[in-house]
């Protein structure tokens, strides 16, 4: 099975502007709410390569439980109005954003929010990726819904930089 030079493309660079960019945000406590708007911008572009319906919210909703974890599905609705929140007014939401916490990580916080830790968030991120990608490595059917995405500026578009 081929894949397509944009899909290999997409995939190259979101390992290395994604995956290898947000472990320099995490080393900072200054930078780390910069983790969470990328971590929450590579899941969109992840369910936008995913999933074909034009639904950003189910498309994110289903990568989150389909891809992270099993403790997330739960938290999978909030995600996306953290995910909204963030990207859009900059704002966290319906989650306590923490710093190097691991420990906290999808505790109840002070003010009743669920924590995220942003290295372990990143964290179960790459598997996520890596997990999808080894799909799109082998699978055709994947590997059309990704191309479809890459092709279409109007719904996506290619990564090249």
């Amino acid at each position: 099975m081929m894949m397509t030079i944009a899909t290999q493309a997409a995939i190259g660079a979101f390992r290395e502007i994604i995956l290898g960019g947000i472990p320099l945000l995490l080393e900072r406590s200054a930078t780390a709410f910069l983790s969470f708007i990328c971590s929450l911008s590579g899941i969109d572009a992840l369910s936008g390569y995913r999933h074909s319906t034009d639904d950003v919210g189910d498309r994110f909703r289903k990568f989150i439980e389909e891809y992270f974890p099993p403790e997330y599905a739960l938290h999978a609705p909030n995600l996306y109005l953290l995910r909204c929140r963030v990207l859009h007014n900059f704002s966290p939401a319906y989650f306590s954003l923490v710093h190097g916490s691991p420990q906290d990580h999808l505790s109840i916080s002070s003010i009743g929010d669920p924590v995220l830790s942003d290295e372990v968030f990143f964290g179960d991120l790459r598997m996520a990726a890596e997990k999808f990608f080894a799909e799109v490595l082998v699978d055709s059917q994947r590997q059309d819904v990704m191309n479809a995405r890459l092709t279409n500026l109007k719904k996506g578009g290619a990564i090249y930089y």
